[in-house]
């Protein structure tokens, strides 16, 4: 039977858990080729990513992206990172923010594998729906 690469990458965090780097290296190496012996390899890359997601929850912080047309001022960036702590349940949010000339106005806030669109376009869709309705 196959792993899950959820299964695979909880398996890492528990062999290298209070491992020296060079242990865990090593470990991971051997991880590598068992991989390759279960013909696995291709799921490096989501293990990878899992594992990330897992280090974070164990460190009690999350990756956000912050998409906005314009920059955002200070307070309203400390109002999103507030927002995203209390609902995520983390103490950290490492804020990534980047800028999309193409929306109108609004954010898109990604994180956790969510997404929260409070964009204009989308705003105006919904208001639209709402009108049909």
């Amino acid at each position: 039977m196959k792993a899950s690469v959820r299964q695979y990458a909880r398996s890492v965090m528990e062999l290298v858990a209070d491992k020296s780097e060079a242990e865990a290296k090593a470990l991971i190496a051997k991880f590598v080729v068992f991989l390759h012996g279960r013909q696995d390899l291709n799921k490096v890359e989501a293990i990878t990513e899992e594992l990330g997601r897992l280090y974070e929850i164990e460190n009690e912080e999350i990756k956000a992206e912050l998409i906005s047309a314009r920059p955002l001022q200070e307070a309203a960036k400390k109002q999103l990172v507030a927002y995203l702590q209390k609902r995520a349940g983390v103490d950290t949010v490492n804020l990534q923010e980047s800028l999309n000339p193409d929306l109108l106005g609004g954010f898109i806030l990604r994180y956790n594998g969510l997404v929260i669109d409070g964009s204009l376009k989308n705003n105006l869709l919904k208001f639209k729906k709402q009108l049909s309705n």
